[in-house]
């Protein structure tokens, strides 16, 4: 239990919430569809292998996509600052510099003090990247929680699926347990501190989940 509260602290909680949201989704889409008779499976193998099957691709395909933009963004600050100290003239690369602090708290400040933080990269001495490793590690660990959460939210349907004799039962019991599991990450992950916030959170996580699993159920996901 210690080992999962720890890594769910060290999880990006943006992060927590969307990948969640997509693995349930696509897990309960194919719960819905089969419930609804959208769609007619041979068997509850065949079922769960599709769950399973689709949380996995996904998950892997944002373990991908999430590293490599994280990487290429990194790439592209190191070039930049290799680049303003080795350049003769450092006033030349101010516009590069500035640009990468775009998507940062530095939007929200004013300009003054958006060119005070320019001005400190621009006059700093080059290192020896000590934080490229760090800032490496922690992308790498970023993508490799994204594969890990989609692919556990499978969990819910398979074990209900495969203990739940019933299928009505199951169905039900999988859209239940999957839901409650929305919520309390939506809650656990809120960025506010009143708990009425962050119940609200955990019902717009749900709520949102759930018709968009409504959509895409019929609409053949």
């Amino acid at each position: 239990m210690k080992a999962i509260r720890n890594f769910l602290d060290k999880i990006d909680p943006e992060l927590m919430i969307q990948e969640s949201m997509y693995g349930f989704v696509m897990s309960l889409t194919f719960i819905t569809a089969a419930q609804l008779g959208i769609f007619h499976y041979s068997d509850r193998t065949a079922l769960i292998l599709a769950i399973i099957g689709m949380d996995f691709v996904w998950g892997s395909i944002d373990m991908y996509i999430f590293y490599r933009m994280d990487m290429m963004s990194l790439h592209r600050q190191v070039i930049t600052l290799g680049k303003m100290y080795v350049s003769e003239d450092r006033s030349s690369m101010r516009e590069e510099v500035d640009r990468e602090l775009d998507g940062t708290i530095f939007d929200l400040m004013d300009g003054s003090t958006r060119e005070k933080a320019v001005d400190l990269v621009m006059g700093s001495e080059m290192g020896n990247f000590g934080g490229y490793r760090k800032e490496k590690n922690k992308y790498l660990f970023n993508a490799v929680s994204a594969a890990i959460i989609t692919f556990m939210t499978a969990i819910p349907a398979v074990v209900c699926l495969l203990l739940i004799g019933d299928d009505t039962t199951a169905f039900f019991s999988s859209s239940a347990i999957s839901s409650l599991a929305l919520f309390f990450i939506g809650y656990r992950m809120s960025p506010y501190r009143k708990r009425s916030m962050k119940a609200l959170t955990g019902l717009v996580t749900t709520a949102a989940s759930l018709l968009l699993t409504l959509f895409a159920a019929y609409f053949g996901g």
